[in-house]
Formats: structure tokens, sequence, C-alpha cells
């Protein structure tokens, strides 16, 4: 029946019915889930509630400091103890080896080469006197043989010049006695008739040539110095040729180093063409370039240079070599003439004596041989003995300030010390200063304001140094301070 009642309905209706219905079961729906959300509701507001009340009480539990400010302290600083020194002062200088004597080995003459010494090899040594080279001598041998025999073909025409101008000195001399006779006797009346018409003029004028000196041509006087020329023309020829034949080898003019060679057996070479490098083994030497400062402290630099005889000043020189460190002794030869105008630098020259056999190996043991030979191209370190005055003092590089003045601490108190400094070599500074007593504190640290008679702190008392770094913000100081 209700189906029938439902059919018959209109159709609006039926819709409002069913809207209706749907409305109903969704209130019933939400009155179910209403408590859930709740629920979870008050779960997290009790937890926001439990987070923020044990955040409390960590704050208020939290350990109180006092609030007392640190005290005003003097700054920290880095000091050194100095003690007066008379040791000599010893400055260095670095440069590079190189040879004292090098020459370029060269025939003056061509020709086939004929023999090469077996050491004119690169890195082997030659002695002194030594042939080296030769060429092929033949040719100039035989032209030693021609030159002979014109020297004796000379010989041979000055000796006839020589005779021949004595032969005409002896006629001239007895044709003029001859007529000096005649004038003294009285012939002329015995005779006079046997004159033939002229005769008379013409003996005058012969007793007048006899009375003056004959001319040197007519003597023969230029014949002789023309074949005396020629015999001192031949000779030079001679000796030149001699000569040729000396220069046909080589020797060496010196006890060398064979640095190059670029000739072989069999092998023609032009005369001047260079055909081996050699350096003497003997003698090597550095230059040192050095500040003006350093090199004022070198004794006998300048003297030994202008008495040029006088022995320079001892130094050392030194190699590293195959993780070792060896020595040779050496001494200072004199300096460049002129200062570097880049650097404002002079260059000393030091020479080494016996670079291949001089050298020792330095050990804690003391010297041993074994020492490599001083090549030229080694990097070597050269230590001077400077002129040292009676006492001075060795101090790090950043003690000494500005406009020469050392900080000193007396009585926890800073005093500014002016110093002479002496020399400079790398991070020591060697000054001599008439206030600055043995075992004074110098500052070697920096600070940031200072004034003389300003209190500092050298040590670490009442405060360690990494809470003190810590409150200033800054890096932990550095202890340097011997007296402790």
């Amino acid at each position: 029946m209700r189906d029938d009642d439902e059919r018959e309905q209109p159709e609006h209706e039926r819709e409002d019915s069913a809207a209706q219905e749907g409305i109903e079961r969704d209130s019933d729906d939400g009155q179910d889930e209403a408590p859930d959300k709740r629920k979870w509701r008050l779960i997290a507001l009790a937890v926001l509630l439990a987070g923020l009340g044990i955040a409390a009480a960590l704050y208020f539990l939290r350990p109180q400091q006092e609030g007392s400010e640190p005290p005003d302290r003097p700054p920290l600083v880095s000091v050194e103890r100095i003690r007066a020194q008379t040791s000599p002062i010893i400055i260095t200088g670095q440069g590079e080896v190189r040879a004292a004597n090098e020459l370029g080995l060269a025939l003056q003459l061509s020709g086939r080469v004929v023999y090469v010494n077996p050491d004119l090899r690169e890195g082997r040594r030659v002695r002194r006197g030594e042939t080296l080279l030769r060429i092929e001598p033949d040719d100039f041998r035989n032209q030693v043989t021609a030159a002979r025999s014109d020297v004796e073909r000379a010989r041979v025409d000055l000796q006839q010049a020589i005779e021949t101008r004595e032969t005409r000195r002896e006629e001239f001399e007895r044709l003029r006695e001859r007529l000096a006779r005649e004038e003294q006797t009285q012939a002329g009346d015995i005779d006079a008739d046997f004159v033939r018409p002229g005769e008379d003029a013409g003996a005058q004028n012969a007793r007048d040539d006899v009375s003056v000196d004959p001319s040197a041509l007519a003597l023969g006087e230029p014949q002789v110095e023309a074949a005396q020329a020629a015999l001192e023309g031949a000779e030079a020829r001679l000796r030149n040729a001699r000569l040729n034949v000396s220069r046909t080898s080589v020797t060496a003019p010196f006890d060398a180093v064979v640095r190059s060679q670029s000739v072989e057996r069999g092998q023609f070479v032009q005369a001047g063409q260079q055909v081996a490098q050699l350096y003497n083994a003997n003698a090597v030497e550095i230059a040192v370039p050095l500040t003006q400062e350093k090199v004022a402290l070198i004794p006998r630099l300048f003297a030994s240079v202008r008495s040029g005889g006088m022995a320079g000043a001892p130094a050392t020189v030194k190699v590293d070599f195959g993780g070792a460190t060896y020595a040779w002794d050496a001494q200072v030869g004199g300096a460049q003439g002129a200062i570097e105008s880049r650097t404002r630098t002079l260059e000393v020259i030091v020479r080494v004596a016996r670079p291949t056999s001089g050298g020792t190996l330095l050990s804690d043991e003391g010297a041993a041989s074994g020492a490599p030979p001083l090549l030229p191209g080694f990097f070597a370190t050269v230590e001077f003995i400077a002129e040292t005055p009676p006492s001075y003092f060795a101090l790090p590089s950043d003690a000494v300030r500005a406009d020469d003045v050392v900080w000193t601490v007396r009585d926890g108190r800073v005093a500014f010390q002016p110093v002479r400094v002496i020399a400079r070599d790398g991070d020591t500074v060697f000054v001599n200063a008439d206030g600055l007593e043995d075992g004074a504190t110098v500052i070697t640290g920096d600070i940031a304001s200072v004034s003389e008679g300003m209190q500092v702190r050298t040590s670490r008392d009442n405060q360690a140094p990494a809470v003190e770094a810590q409150q200033s913000g800054g890096e932990q100081p550095r202890y340097r301070d011997d007296a402790e």
C-alpha cells in the first residue's frame, strides 16, 4: 500500500522526502564523530602545556652567575731575555758557484784532426800541458823546409854583398893612395913629352874625385842592407813555419775539467773554430750579493783590492748535496766594481782554492771526508766572519721597532730603548746600545697600543691565557719568556 501511495505522490514530493532522510543520516554521523575530535584536541593542548612547563622550569632552575665584571688587567705580551755576546758575528749570503777561469778551446790553423785525447770528454779532467788535440802537421813541416832553404840562400846573398862592399872599399883606398903618391912626385916634367893634348884636365878631374868620399851606392852599402833585410824576412818566415808546426797540437793551459767538446778524429776543422770548453779545476768562485750594511762588516774587503796582494777575509762555503751539508774553506777575493742599481746590493767575490778535494761533511760527530767536488752550478750558502764590536746583542727581528727602538720591560712597565743596528741577517738583528743591559727583557710580540711606562704582564699569573683569549675574543698569546 505504501508503495502504491509513494507511486501516487508527485515527483517533487518524492525528491523532498529523500533529501530530508539524507540530512537526518548526516546529522546522526556528525553526532558520532564529535567526541573523537574533542579528545585529540585536549591531548594536543596537554602536550603543549607540558612543554611550556618544562621550558619554564629549565629557565628558572638554570645556574646563576655572579654579575661582577672582570677586573681591568694589563695586557699580556711575549718577551725574551737577551744576553750580551762577544763571539764573532756570522753574516750569510747565497750565490751560484761558477768557474774562476773558463775558456773555449780552438785551433789557430785549419786541418784534419789526427789525434784526440781520450780524456777530452765532458766531465773528465785533463792535466796542465797535456796534449788534447792534434791536426795533420805534414804541410806545415814542408813549409819549414822551404823556409829554411830561403834562409840559407839569403845568407849567401848577404855574404856576397858584404864581400863586394869590402872589395870596392879596398879598391877605392888603393886608388886614393896611388893618386896621392903621384902628386908628391915631380914626374910631370919627365912625362910632359908623353902627355897628349887634353890629358892634363882629365887627370886633374880624377884627382878631384878621389879627394872626396865615394857614394854609398858606389861602395855597395844599399846592396848589403837589402841582403840583410832579405835574410831577416826569410828567418821570420822560418820562425812562422816552425810556430805553425807547434800550433798543430793544442795543450791544456791548466788543470781543467772539460765542460763540452765537439770534435772527433778525422774531422776537418777551420782556424778559430771552437772545439771544446774547459774551466779551471783548481779554482771556483761565488758572487754573493750583499746589502751595503753587510758589506761594511767584511774586513779588508776594499783594502785587499787596493793593495793588490793582501789576503782577503776567510769565509765558509756550504752546499747541500744528497741530503747532507758539505763545507769548503774559502777566501774573500774582492767585490764587483759597481753597486747593482735595482737591488742596491754589491756582489762580493769568494774564491775556493780546492774545490775538488777540500770539502768536508758536516755532522754531529765532526767533519769527515768524502765530499763531492764543488762544481759550477751549485747553489751555495756563504758565511762571512764580520768585524765584531766588543759586545753586542742578537735580537729577533720583531723585537726591533721603527726608528731602531726596542721595547724593554722593567718592573712590569714598558721602556723605550734606542739601539744601533749593526747588521741584519734573516730573522736576527745584531744591535749595540749603551743603555741595553745584559739580561734585559725585551718585548717580541706586538701591542695594539703602547706608551712608555704602561704596565704589562709577562707571565700567566692569576689567569690562564686561554680564558683571557676567549674573553677578549682574540688569539691565544705566545710565551717566550726565558726569564720565567
